[in-house]
């Protein structure tokens, strides 16, 4: 085995014959590609499982982003892809064997079906990615009619922490939604810029365009487009004084007149407006005074702007429902100051006070304890994303998994989308109609 072929040395490689360099370029690529299939083979199980679970991540998507350095995004379609895996046979067998690209399995998840998977996995095998990604581009959406109904509107769990709202409506109509969402989106665009910050940062701050238009449209619909990040509904608490020190786990504590565990009163009461109240030896109320904030708006600036207005929960990038948690509650004697509080998420703030996950200052950061006695570093000035676990060591192999090459001729977009769609319509009206007389019988006739 020339060594050569194994270096990473920028001089050695400039004396590989280019030949060489191209063969194994290309014998990369397919062992690259077998090896992702089998990783998502891995997440497919690691998500039925519920693994991520253990670890208080909102999905398998949330996890992936937090200990394997994946975007969100990137992590839910690597999700997606994964289990479509586990649903057909072929598609999972040539990925494995390296015969198929994530670009062109990426692409074939979204559109494949069992009456068009053999069309689609030989256009697959002879055609480039881009050609693929047009031709699938003109096939339906598995489960979506050919003719909607303009009074639809669904909600459709995606099981990785999010949900899909499809909303059909005639064209007039929608041109209105559209044009209230985009000005909706230029007034929070212009509300956030700061001075000395062009409107292109301003945007990028805010997640990009299309973020920015998903989030706005959803405050549309919920009326909370004004409401300033964080602010809860009010809700009536009423606590023992020994629930929030923790001195007795077991004192009478509700919420709108439910009884609640002492852990669920201490997070309602961690942060938000507290208003006294006297009783008098009936219970009825004599007085009640003003409603003060436990967390003043000063502070709570300061917290937003050391914290990156984002939940400092490990792996989240949540920016939405923040609460200031106080690491040592204020009922315990801790300080409503700044070196005591964090941001947490509505859902992490749940994690801390009843998930069994603890949080300690560090000076420099947080050091997050789980159920289990882990701890889980993070720095006050960590990047929205963390950085992506070392690699482990690995066996460096070379093998002879099938090229992925094509022949990259031109190709009749239309003409290749029609015929795919037409077969699978067939097939899906034989196997509705298919009697139960032999085959042979059948061709015996014919």
């Amino acid at each position: 085995m020339d060594d050569n072929l194994l270096t990473t040395d920028t001089a050695a490689l400039d004396e590989v014959p280019l030949e060489r360099l191209e063969t194994e370029i290309a014998g990369f690529a397919s062992r690259l590609a077998a090896a992702t299939a089998r990783w998502l083979l891995w997440i497919a199980a690691y998500d039925r499982r519920e693994g991520w679970a253990s670890w208080e991540a909102k999905s398998c998507v949330h996890w992936l982003n937090w200990q394997c350095g994946v975007s969100p995004r990137t992590a839910r379609e690597h999700v997606r892809v994964a289990h479509t895996l586990v649903e057909f046979d072929q598609l999972r067998d040539m990925f494995v064997a390296g015969q198929l690209s994530y670009s062109k399995v990426r692409a074939i998840s979204r559109v494949i079906t069992v009456d068009n998977e053999v069309d689609i996995l030989h256009i697959a095998r002879n055609g480039t990615a881009s050609q693929l990604e047009r031709i699938l581009g003109k096939l339906p959406r598995p489960g979506s009619p050919d003719e909607r109904n303009i009074d639809e509107c669904t909600f459709t769990n995606n099981g990785d922490g999010t949900m899909t709202m499809t909303l059909t409506r005639p064209v007039e109509e929608m041109s209105h939604v559209r044009a209230s969402i985009n000005k909706s989106v230029s007034e929070v665009i212009d509300r956030e810029n700061t001075k000395g910050q062009t409107r292109t940062e301003t945007i990028e701050n805010l997640g990009g365009m299309k973020t920015l238009k998903a989030s706005t449209a959803a405050a549309l619909v919920t009326g909370t487009l004004n409401q300033q990040r964080g602010v809860e509904s009010t809700v009536l608490v009423v606590a023992d004084i020994d629930a929030l020190t923790g001195a007795d786990p077991l004192s009478e504590s509700t919420v709108d007149s439910e009884r609640v565990d002492a852990a669920v009163v201490q997070r309602l009461c961690c942060d938000g407006k507290i208003q006294a109240a006297l009783l008098d030896a009936n219970g009825c109320e004599q007085a009640i005074g003003a409603e003060t904030r436990i967390v003043p708006r000063r502070i709570r600036r300061l917290l937003e702007r050391r914290d990156h207005g984002m939940c400092q929960f490990p792996g989240c990038e949540s920016e939405h429902r923040l609460h200031a948690h106080h690491v040592i509650h204020w009922a315990n004697g801790g300080p409503t100051e700044l070196g005591n509080l964090i941001l947490l998420c509505h859902f992490h703030h749940h994690s801390v006070h009843e998930g069994g996950w603890n949080i300690t200052g560090t000076g420099d950061g947080w050091q997050f304890t789980d159920p289990a006695g882990l701890p889980h570093f993070v720095s006050l000035l960590r990047l929205p994303t963390k950085a992506p676990l070392p690699a482990t060591a690995s066996q460096t192999t070379r093998g002879s998994a099938g090229p992925l090459a094509t022949s990259g001729e031109r190709a009749n977009i239309h003409y290749a989308a029609d015929v795919i769609a037409t077969n699978a319509h067939v097939r899906q009206r034989r196997s509705k109609d298919r009697s139960p007389t032999p085959i042979r019988d059948r061709t015996a006739t014919t």
